[in-house]
């Protein structure tokens, strides 16, 4: 099997067409390792065993091209011109990563020891913070994992960008530096909400995340206020790099990170400091 039909593995599909930029519906709801339903084994490399968690980037490549074809052409110039690094999966086996691309969202591909495709997904720029890691869930290929834990005063779930760069225990507390991919993004509407004992407040200004329903682990439904934005690219794709918090813990600090939003999930929206801002993004982080 050759690099281009590895390629087309990783999008779940033999034959990949171009498709909108929703990108919900392969991404598993579980949040435990599970089995393979679906069959999006990559030629052997990703098929779940007992215990292990399969998983594709389909739905991620969504957040940054609507151009398939285009992230195989992505894919091939990372190992052609990438700096390779040699890395160890879980199963010992020696792995080369590339990672390629001069702007703050670039793409690592990930191949075994014969030079087969064994995965790759984009790879933003983010915003550091402590986060303690209280669980980690590798996937059944042995160099990706999303890894579950604490964050100030928030539960959180990312995937872990760099996990087969990382030797020994990753539990504890560990720097991440945190990223977020838009699957879409949208004006938020200021509503006036009424809780507990007739309590109002307005959901102007507010930012926080919920898990979204349907989606993996990493993904999440959010609102928030936007502190800066610039543009960036991938490819051919328009990114808009915004500085927002994740969320506002209990004592009323930020946890800002970098949030993308590429201009074909905006649907002709352009976001602007000081813009309330809501959506679905995939949550992701590179520990350090």
């Amino acid at each position: 099997m050759g690099l281009f039909d590895r390629v087309r593995g990783i999008f779940g599909d033999d034959e990949p067409e171009p498709q909108p930029a929703t990108g919900h519906d392969d991404a598993p709801a579980a949040p435990e390792p599970t089995a393979d339903p679906e069959g999006r084994g990559r030629g052997g490399v990703n098929e779940a065993a007992a215990g292990e968690k399969s998983g594709s980037h389909g739905s991620h490549w969504d957040t940054v091209t609507t151009d398939q074809m285009g992230v195989i052409s992505t894919i091939r110039g990372a190992v052609e011109s990438g700096m390779p690094t040699e890395w160890t999966a879980d199963d010992g086996e020696t792995v080369v990563g590339y990672r390629a691309g001069a702007g703050p969202v670039s793409t690592l591909v990930v191949t075994g020891p014969d030079g087969e495709l064994w995965t790759a997904y984009p790879v933003a720029e983010g915003v550091t913070h402590e986060l303690t890691v209280e669980q980690v869930v590798p996937w059944a290929n042995g160099a990706e994992a999303q890894l579950a834990g604490t964050l100030g005063d928030a539960t959180v779930s990312l995937f872990a960008t760099n996990y087969v760069t990382i030797d020994g225990p990753i539990e504890g507390t560990r720097q991440v530096e945190l990223a977020a991919l838009c699957y879409d993004l949208n004006p938020a509407d200021d509503e006036t909400l009424t809780v507990d004992e007739g309590h109002e407040f307005s959901t102007a200004g507010m930012a926080g995340f919920v898990p979204f329903d349907g989606g993996d682990v990493d993904d999440y439904v959010f609102q928030t206020r936007i502190e800066s934005v610039r543009e960036c690219e991938f490819g051919d794709t328009t990114l808009y790099r915004c500085r927002a918090p994740l969320f506002r813990d209990a004592h009323g600090t930020d946890y800002e990170i970098s949030l993308y939003a590429a201009d074909h999930v905006c649907d002709g929206y352009v976001p602007e400091a000081g813009d309330d801002v809501e959506g679905v993004f995939w949550l992701q982080g590179w520990l350090s």
